[in-house]
């Protein structure tokens, strides 16, 4: 899939139209860092509402059916936002029934007392007084 040069330049529009900043060393203003090799825009997270954006790239694309099928995976997201939502009302209820059960604390393991020989020796070392 190839976007076409009309669907760029839309996508262009919609991310100029969605800019949070007007001066950015990123993108260097122009609101976009550059083109996928399939053509497709890539904006610059910095200075674009890329939320906004998604949203009206969305609404472009689902009145054309051709890039509807191209652009499918945009759509098949928000079917898994959906579970995913669930899992996490799913796996929050799973911690709370095994917050709920007895709380076993580690063991902390025994302390060994090493018996340490310590061999002390007599200097053998005779000093004269005055020299060092």
């Amino acid at each position: 899939m190839v976007l076409e040069e009309k669907h760029q330049k839309m996508a262009i529009e919609i991310i100029q139209n969605n800019r949070k900043k007007k001066s950015c060393n990123t993108c260097y203003d122009r609101g976009y860092i550059g083109f996928t090799p399939e053509k497709t825009v890539v904006p610059c997270d910095k200075c674009i509402d890329v939320e906004k954006a998604m949203e009206e790239w969305k609404k472009y694309v689902s009145q054309d059916q051709k890039l509807k099928e191209d652009f499918k995976e945009l759509f098949e997201e928000e079917k898994e936002e959906v579970n995913e939502s669930t899992d996490k009302i799913e796996h929050s209820e799973h911690k709370e029934y095994h917050s709920q059960s007895v709380d076993i604390k580690p063991q902390k393991k025994p302390t060994v007392k090493k018996e340490t020989i310590i061999k002390t020796t007599k200097s053998t070392t005779v000093r004269k007084s005055g020299n060092r």
